[in-house]
């Protein structure tokens, strides 16, 4: 059962992370490529519950540490290199073995938010990294003592918020006709301390062969756009993540994608990442991402032309 916060007066956010965006951490469009946010979401995680008195979590000699179960990102404005960026964060509720954290990004220059996190996750014994354990009554005590309230920019917008369960699988995917845009193997650098792979690679996997999908997409939105945009290339506006079975070290994945849906404005996307050989789920992805004209530095709007030539695109059903 959660504590809850009963009458107590909220607590306000520690900042948790600073630093800025590195020339090499931005992808063909100049962005900041979307799993490097999540690589410093995780830096953020360690540095909060160290502060709330549970340090060494991250450490491969830690007889615990933690599994993440979801992940809600949005992407409020861009990060280019050089950047100068700070992270604040809090809990949102300490369970007997769960927490949610919430995790604000900010343009330290600006003040401008950058991107916010909710990452649900659960306290597991080390040795097989999936029996749960209770918090150590220290940390839950005190971490209970200063919740926080979500910030209105955190909640969902477009991937919605109720609770679902895990619909992919490899052979669904084949029966679907979704597109394989992704098959590789999991190597060290990809790992965590317990040589598991991070959240942060999950999502760089996804991106690595996203274009196998958004390619004839992007294409046919520039054709039927209304006033005919410069170079384009894509931006993600939200995630929303569901972590399946763990992949380790040495195993293979494939990465199967579909457009679920699409508007005037944005297109959800929804990515399956699996094991190729037993069809074990490792984890899937609901992905709000728009055409973005490079050269304007604006979203290219989906025309009702648009909306018809992709109508052959979208699978009917598809979901996390």
């Amino acid at each position: 059962m959660s504590t809850q916060q009963g009458e107590m007066t909220e607590a306000p956010m520690i900042e948790v992370w600073r630093g800025s965006v590195r020339q090499w951490e931005v992808d063909e469009n100049s962005h900041w490529n979307t799993q490097y946010y999540v690589a410093r979401a995780n830096e953020s995680l360690a540095v909060l519950f160290g502060l709330n008195g549970l340090t060494g979590l991250f450490s491969p000699i830690s007889p615990t540490t933690i599994a993440y179960n979801e992940h809600h990102i949005r992407f409020h404005r861009e990060a280019h290199a050089g950047t100068s960026l700070h992270m604040t964060g809090g809990f949102l509720e300490i369970g007997e073995t769960t927490a949610f954290a919430v995790l604000m990004l900010y343009n330290s220059h600006s003040g401008q938010l950058a991107a916010s996190f909710r990452v649900r996750l659960t306290h597991v014994d080390a040795a097989d990294l999936k029996t749960p354990l209770s918090w150590p009554t220290t940390f839950r005590e005190k971490a209970s003592a200063s919740l926080v309230d979500a910030p209105k920019e955190a909640l969902a917008r477009g991937t919605g918020n109720e609770p679902v369960t895990i619909s992919a699988s490899r052979d669904r995917a084949i029966t679907l006709g979704l597109k394989r845009t992704a098959m590789s193997l999991i190597e060290p650098e990809a790992c965590d301390a317990f040589n598991r792979l991070g959240p942060q690679k999950f999502i760089g996997a996804v991106g690595g062969g996203v274009k196998q999908l958004t390619g004839p997409i992007r294409e046919l939105v520039s054709k039927h756009a209304e006033t005919p945009p410069g170079k384009v290339g894509g931006a993600v506006l939200e995630f929303r993540i569901l972590y399946g079975e763990t992949p380790r070290l040495g195993d293979c994945f494939e990465i199967w994608g579909g457009l679920k849906k699409t508007d005037q404005r944005v297109m959800s996307l929804i990515f399956w990442m699996v094991d190729p050989f037993t069809g074990r789920v490792f984890g899937t992805m609901q992905s709000v991402a728009v055409v973005f004209d490079l050269d304007a530095r604006a979203i290219v709007q989906i025309s009702p032309a648009a909306t018809e030539a992709l109508a052959p695109l979208v699978t009917e059903g598809l979901a996390l």
